[in-house]
């Protein structure tokens, strides 16, 4: 029996870029398993226009990316016969050049409980250069239960299947989360209030843990671009000059101003996420309210230095030691 390519996905509100993935998707894949979390967009009525596409509405009210993923998996799993299944975010698509690559046949072919490790390239303003990671991001199903933690976000991606892993050299996986830079600051601030509140992680760590205002590659390796990994993206045209986006409404800052809400703006002032206006977000998403920065100087003074020297904070070089302990143990005491 052939195996059947399998792509499942989560999404919240990505309209602006699931119907390219669609497109994208249904040329190597046989079915696509999109998990809708509550999207208030045209997520679900743009998935719905695909054949090919399956829908798993996921109601529940809490953001729990683990109970979300499991979700898709088990539903991949209805699928009879042999099941090669690629865990991809909506603005991840497989490279161009699959279809040209052994690499695809190889994928087909394996054995169950085999996983395939991809080069993750992450395409920088203007499509020329990209800074690139790696990422586990498909297995041939071997039924290998699903296990996730209590976390709400990042948690892995698929089952720790049983056998070899496979390094791909030649077939990518993108990563778009650089070309709309705003739609990644706003994301960013999102994860900085859910692991502050929910986790109890120090501001101190989130504010050196995730970008702000400007895009670091925290010493990854950039890589010019080859335009065999995008040939026949034609909708990547739009981004190639790197230009500035207008206001937008990202959800992402909704949620940041319900925990504003729910706490007030003074428990976030430690936090890097006032390099915005938030009383004009609040406008932009209909909202209304007092969402003024609430820091002292010694607080912004202290995030404008963390946005200056983050890239040796976060990757431990130069003075970063010495920063790091005196944010370890000064800081902390004022809170951080």
């Amino acid at each position: 029996m052939a195996t059947k390519v399998i792509c499942i996905v989560l999404v919240r509100n990505e309209a602006w870029i699931l119907e390219n993935f669609i497109k994208c998707a249904t040329s190597w894949a046989d079915i696509i398993i999109i998990g809708d979390h509550n999207s208030t967009d045209e997520s679900a009525e743009i998935a719905r226009k695909y054949d090919r596409v399956k829908l798993v509405p996921i109601s529940h009210s809490a953001f729990d990316e683990g109970v979300r993923r499991k979700a898709v998996i088990d539903e991949a799993r209805k699928v009879p016969g042999n099941r090669l299944i690629l865990a991809l975010d909506a603005d991840e698509m497989i490279s161009a050049n699959w279809a040209q690559s052994p690499e695809w046949q190889l994928m087909l072919h394996a054995s169950p409980g085999t996983s395939f490790y991809f080069d993750l390239v992450e395409p920088l303003p203007g499509l020329r250069d990209a800074d690139m990671y790696g990422t586990l991001a498909g297995f041939v199903d071997d039924g290998t239960e699903y296990q996730y933690s209590n976390l709400r976000i990042h948690n892995p991606r698929l089952p720790t299947a049983q056998g070899e892993v496979v390094k791909l050299r030649d077939i990518k996986l993108l990563h778009y989360i650089f070309i709309d830079p705003e739609r990644m600051f706003s994301k960013h601030r999102w994860y900085k209030c859910v692991e502050y509140i929910e986790f109890g992680k120090r501001p101190w760590v989130l504010c050196i843990a995730y970008q702000d205002t400007k895009i670091k590659s925290y010493d990854a390796p950039i890589v010019e671009m080859d335009e065999e990994w995008i040939k026949g993206y034609e909708w990547l045209n739009d981004y190639r000059e790197g230009v500035e986006r207008p206001d937008k409404d990202y959800w992402y800052d909704d949620e940041v101003l319900k925990y504003f809400d729910r706490y007030g703006v003074g428990k976030f002032s430690k936090l890097n996420i006032w390099d915005v206006d938030w009383n004009r977000r609040a406008q932009l998403l209909g909202r209304t309210g007092n969402y003024c920065d609430p820091r002292t100087p010694g607080e912004a003074w202290v995030h404008k230095f963390i946005e200056r020297h983050r890239e040796t904070l976060k990757t431990k070089g130069g003075l970063s030691k010495i920063i790091r302990v005196f944010g370890k143990t000064g800081l902390r005491a004022l809170g951080w």
